[in-house]
């Protein structure tokens, strides 16, 4: 498997949310007074000199966001403040919609993110994840019993090795350890086994392994707002105080370019909160900025208000999944496709992020169950 050492090594120093006193959501004010008691001095010196660094960076920083938003000038001086005053990136700010430093409050700055996972899933930082290995994945999917695409072929060292006959069946190519969408191809139909080998041989000289899978097909309730690409929800489980799974938030996504052919936010595609005991959808937004949409800007079809199609299902789905296929994890973000005959688990994250669901809800994930949840484990990771 491709092992990406700069996003790991870029990841590896746990960032202090401040310069003397932690500045951070209050779900996570007991983590930092543990991180303060237990550094050393050395540590604490350089916290102190990386957060001068961070609040010098911050009028450059709110400059290019300025300029990318297409702001004036008193927005970037208000970001600015917020920004010294809640020690978070203007960017952050500009894409969670935050007004004010009050209300900074309830969210999870995205650079605490990755120091928090990986305490959480440790697994989830090592070559061997089982959910950043699609055939890993499928594996395990397969041994627990839960609907995933099947696993048609793998393409490695500069071969192509056929599992499963392909049957006639639109195909599509993702690289195994690919994140956001990258490097998706579509096939086409393929007849058969050795028409795979011989109409796309290149696959087996690609720069890392590829899995090849059926096309999912998406729910017809939801084709008017598909497009080319197959839309997907983000549900995010974590174990709760007596280690069972627990849906703790859900991010629906759907394209908005016609070429594109999957539904990521780097692909320009929407994305809206989903109401956990309904399904229902909100008002959706560009992952990475731009005006609201009540509808979808391409097709017209409604989104804020509709109902997503057997989301019982789905999340029973993801809960079992967690509990009975990937138990050693304790966060897991799926990646759900909604189809004719069910609902079907695409892939799995370890480190699902926080961007994401914080902009589609317009609200800080360390309120609610999610931060109750995370303050929980951090203090039991705290106590051994």
């Amino acid at each position: 498997m491709g092992y990406d050492w700069f996003y790991y090594l870029k990841k590896a120093y746990a960032l202090y949310p401040g310069v003397l006193r932690p500045v951070s959501a209050s779900a996570l004010e007991a983590h930092y007074a543990r991180r303060c008691r237990a550094r050393g001095p050395l540590r604490a010196l350089l916290d102190a000199v990386i957060g001068l660094g961070f609040h010098a960076w911050v009028p450059l920083r709110a400059w290019r966001v300025q300029a990318r938003f297409g702001h004036d000038a008193a927005w970037r001086r208000q970001v600015a403040a917020i920004a010294h005053t809640g020690f978070a990136d203007p960017n952050d700010i500009a894409l969670f919609r935050i007004e004010n430093a009050a209300g900074l409050g309830t969210y999870i700055r995205r650079y605490e993110d990755a120091a928090l996972n990986k305490l959480l899933n440790p697994r989830g930082w090592t070559c061997h994840c089982v959910l950043a290995d699609k055939r890993l994945f499928a594996a395990r999917c397969h041994e627990a019993g839960l609907p995933h695409p099947r696993t048609i072929a793998i393409c490695e060292h500069g071969t192509i090795r056929v599992l499963e006959d392909p049957a006639g069946r639109e195909l599509v190519a993702k690289p195994a350890d690919g994140e956001g969408g990258s490097g998706f191809r579509v096939l086409g139909k393929v007849a058969d086994a050795e028409s795979l080998r011989h109409q796309h041989a290149g696959l087996g000289h690609a720069r890392s392994p590829l899995v090849v899978q059926p096309r999912v097909e998406v729910h017809p309730a939801l084709r008017d707002i598909a497009l080319a690409a197959l839309p997907t929800v983000r549900i995010v489980t974590m174990r709760d105080e007596a280690g069972t799974p627990e849906i703790v938030s859900a991010t629906f996504r759907c394209p908005t370019d016609p070429a594109a052919r999957v539904d990521n936010m780097k692909a320009g595609g929407l994305i809206s909160a989903v109401a956990l005991d309904s399904g229902r959808l909100g008002i959706a937004c560009l992952g990475y900025g731009g005006g609201d949409h009540t509808h979808h800007p391409g097709t017209g079809a409604a989104i804020q208000g509709r109902e997503l199609p057997d989301w019982s299902a789905a999340r029973a789905l993801v809960l079992r999944a967690h509990a009975q296929g990937f138990a050693e994890y304790v966060l897991i973000g799926w990646d759900v496709a909604l189809t004719p005959d069910g609902p079907v688990l695409i892939e799995a994250n370890g480190k699902p992020g926080v961007l994401m669901p914080q902009r589609a809800a317009r609200a800080g994930l360390a309120q609610g169950r999610y931060g109750a949840l995370l303050a929980h484990h951090l203090a039991a990771l705290s106590s051994h």
